[in-house]
């Protein structure tokens, strides 16, 4: 078979067809002292994917782009490690007259403007060579960073002004929240077009209530999941490739998330507590990504070790997920193991090549 670009190899997948070779992908580490500059960013996202070869570009934008010019203050990092892009000095919602008094944000303008000149500097360079997905957050998602609300987690400053069970809050204050969150899902809808106009294939989308213990089925359903519905069915016909990314190593609510209008799942499938390629294959027929432990199968000192691993791990994600595959990690690569995906695409490429 001829050799296909990284966008040929990505569409026959989502059609079921043959492929040169099996698509793969990684992402991650978090650019964070890049990624508020445009012309910084968009070169570093640029050498990453030269340098690497994946099929699709997730592109690492800071975890709290959506939020800054909402009034949101993300705190400076020190260095390439430190999670400025999960620490915020300032909320943007504070209070609920904030939900009630929020109002749309030209997303030319701000930060969400800055996001735009490095989508479009990026998906100029490849040409429709790469699907280019900027990172999407849903608009349960978008709230909950906006208030700081992550209890149990350790990575905010400051406690949220709704307290430690967000849904009680929201069924105090039906009117507020519901208010708030028409005005963020088309926030994220104009968003994703601006997105799409600079030349992006499709989003990494993280949805909202993507846990079980985040709230009931009947919650879900009632104030999370028809938002994004919304605001992924808004950009239907204009992207071909969106991946769901269902965050967390346990909980997860999958038979929820695979009915999404997405083309393909992404999450930790290695991790134990959360379903499999093959289980997950028995609930949809979309592509599915996964296949790779990001936290263990590229360690070690032993290179022919880590490509026999790595090799055995791409056999059995083929095995479980048949045709419709893009090989992946759950989630972000650690800094420290970016060195070894040359190992990880001399597997790819043996596979192609029948060795």
């Amino acid at each position: 078979m001829d050799k296909m670009t990284h966008t040929e190899r990505v569409k026959a997948v989502l059609e079921g067809r043959p492929v040169d070779r099996i698509p793969f992908i990684a992402w991650g580490p978090h650019l964070n002292l890049e990624d508020r500059n445009t012309n910084d960013f968009s070169k570093a996202i640029i050498a990453y994917e030269n340098q690497h070869d994946f099929d699709v570009i997730k592109v690492m934008q800071n975890g709290l782009y959506n939020t800054e010019d909402f009034g949101q203050v993300i705190a400076e990092p020190v260095n390439s490690d430190d999670a400025g892009f999960r620490k915020s000095v300032k909320y943007a919602f504070n209070c609920l007259d904030d939900w009630m008094n929020v109002t749309k944000k030209n997303v030319f303008e701000g930060a969400f403007g800055r996001e735009m000149k490095s989508i479009k500097a990026i998906c100029d360079y490849f040409n429709g060579t790469v699907p280019v997905l900027p990172t999407i957050f849903g608009p349960m998602r978008m709230l909950t960073q906006l208030c700081g609300y992550a209890p149990g987690t350790g990575i905010y400053q400051e406690e949220s002004f709704v307290g430690e069970d967000i849904m009680a809050f929201i069924r105090k204050h039906e009117d507020a929240y519901f208010h708030v969150m028409e005005v963020l899902t088309e926030q994220i809808i104009d968003l994703m077009n601006g997105f799409l106009d600079m030349g992006a294939a499709g989003f990494f989308y993280c949805p909202g209530g993507d846990h079980t213990d985040f709230c009931t089925e009947e919650e879900y359903y009632k104030y999370i999941r028809p938002y994004d519905e919304r605001a992924l069915n808004a950009i239907q016909g204009r992207a071909w490739f969106t991946m769901l990314h269902v965050c967390g190593m346990a909980n997860l609510r999958m038979k929820d998330m695979v009915t999404l209008p997405v083309q393909a799942i992404n999450w930790e499938d290695q991790s134990p507590a959360n379903p499999s390629l093959s289980e997950v294959r028995a609930m949809t027929d979309k592509v599915l990504m996964g296949g790779i432990d990001r936290n263990h199968d590229f360690y070690g000192a032993n290179r022919d070790k880590v490509k026999s691993v790595l090799r055995a791990k791409v056999d059995e994600a083929i095995r479980q997920a048949g045709a419709k595959l893009i090989v992946s990690g759950g989630c972000e690569f650690n800094r420290e193991t970016t060195h070894r995906f040359v190992v990880w695409h001399e597997v790819m490429e043996d596979i192609a090549a029948g060795r």
